[in-house]
């Protein structure tokens, strides 16, 4: 991967001009993270916006029984951030974490912010980014309340092939709302009748 798989995601929605482009990819430093280690921990304060270059991860609340709920993973390609943080310079309530060693492209808030006010390109391709992830979080909410376990967990799979072997079975269990035990036992029986 590099800053032309960067570049190639924003003109799915938009086109800079090589002069955008070549000032927005100045924007960016390099943050690198071991596996299991913290990019946002729960109760600081997002400043920046996050583009995977390489690795995993994963974003999960910590209920007040201590039980961990994952609400969203990205790999290459795919941006992560606590837009709630970010937006109200307000604690975050969730944490980001590295499920593999992994590199991303990071910008600052600040920064990002100034350059969609000159650049309404850009500010479009994250308009339009935003909607693409509010409406898949409005799905995924729709089929937590309508969907059986085993019919979410097909789904996933089905959705998200490339992540199957990457993310330890006990996040997707909580992804998709179900217990690591009763994940256990669905995940047996579609194995069984593939």
């Amino acid at each position: 991967m590099s800053v032309i798989s960067l570049l190639e995601n924003i003109r799915r929605y938009t086109s800079l001009t090589a002069d955008e482009e070549e000032q927005f990819c100045a924007m960016f430093s390099i943050k690198s993270l071991k596996r299991k280690e913290a990019l946002l921990p729960a109760g600081s304060i997002c400043h920046h916006e996050y583009y995977v270059n390489s690795g995993c991860l994963r974003t999960y609340f910590l209920d007040s029984g201590g039980i961990e709920h994952n609400l969203y993973f990205a790999t290459e390609d795919w941006w992560i951030s606590d837009l709630y943080s970010r937006t109200h310079s307000a604690p975050s309530f969730v944490n980001i974490v590295a499920v593999e060693d992994s590199e991303l492209y990071q910008f600052s808030h600040i920064d990002l912010e100034e350059f969609m006010r000159k650049t309404p390109a850009l500010e479009r391709f994250f308009r339009l980014s935003y909607q693409q992830s509010l409406v898949s979080q409005h799905l995924r909410s729709l089929q937590l309340l309508s969907m059986s376990g085993e019919e979410r967990y097909i789904h996933f799979r089905e959705q998200y092939p490339h992540l199957i072997n990457r993310i330890p079975q006990k996040h997707i269990a909580t992804f998709i709302g179900l217990t690591p035990q009763f994940f256990n036992t669905i995940h047996a029986k579609v194995l069984r009748t593939e």
